[in-house]
């Protein structure tokens, strides 16, 4: 049976990033991040519930036991978040993508036209893209001669050799899609569209299953990044990205950057 809730603790105890609690700790070590010990330690938690809880032989825990756990793991809110929703996972009667949804298509290609000429586009829980204008289709160099159903935002970050050559933080950008993969997908990590583009993915990529095994969870919100033109010159842009929750859409919007 999958064991999600323990996975992302493990996973998240053994990065590398994650520090001993106590000065003495950090003396020589075999191990990266944390011991079961020393996270259950740091909850407030003993360390047999926390072994039961990375086994999978425990999976509710209590939002004070969440709330411990973020804090000893050094948690983002989205990670934390994350947790919460794997606490509960259940999959939704309403998960299916929405390319082939005519109505809710044309409603998104009406939102992402009316801010051109800044790029835009629409993208579903598995970052296909349903809706762009010819500005935010133009940011992934060939996607205008792909079909609907293959334009893939995160496949095309990790698999087209395009992609680094186009965006400058090319790997910040990535490693984000692939977090975000995975905190759009947390109700169902199981659901067989995800497990099918995750394979596809691992095949084409080993930087993509490093990542994907780590865990990783950040939902796409603003930055500022770089582009390189048509023309090869670098310009600046700001994205922002505006959740649609009922749809399970988010849309993109590119401005120029301040």
């Amino acid at each position: 049976m999958p064991n999600e809730l323990g996975d992302f603790l493990r996973a998240r105890r053994t990065d590398a990033a994650l520090q001993p609690p106590v000065p003495g700790g950090a003396g020589r070590r075999r191990i990266s991040g944390l011991r079961r010990e020393e996270v259950a330690s740091a909850a407030g938690i003993s360390v047999d519930y926390f072994i039961r809880l990375e086994q999978g032989r425990e999976k509710h825990p209590s939002d004070t036991v969440i709330d411990a756990l973020a804090r000893a793991l050094s948690l983002t809110s989205d990670a934390k978040e994350h947790l919460y929703r794997l606490r509960g996972a259940a999959p939704s009667a309403e998960r299916g993508t929405h390319t082939d949804d005519g109505a809710l298509s044309a409603r998104m290609t009406a939102l992402v036209e009316a801010v051109s000429p800044n790029a835009a586009y629409v993208l579903d829980r598995l970052s296909n893209m349903i809706a762009a204008n010819a500005e935010g289709l133009a940011l992934y160099e060939g996607f205008a001669e792909l079909t609907p159903q293959q334009r893939n935002t995160c496949r095309y970050l990790m698999t087209d050799s395009r992609a680094p050559q186009n965006f400058i933080e090319w790997e910040e950008l990535a490693r984000g899609a692939v977090a975000h993969l995975r905190a759009a997908n947390a109700d169902d990590l199981q659901d067989p569209e995800l497990q099918a583009l995750v394979t596809d993915l691992s095949r084409q990529s080993s930087l993509f299953t490093d990542w994907w095994s780590e865990h990783i969870v950040q939902r796409r919100r603003a930055s500022i990044t770089h582009i390189r033109t048509s023309t090869g010159d670098v310009v600046a842009r700001r994205y922002e990205v505006l959740h649609l929750p009922d749809e399970a859409l988010r849309m993109t919007i590119w401005l120029p950057g301040g």
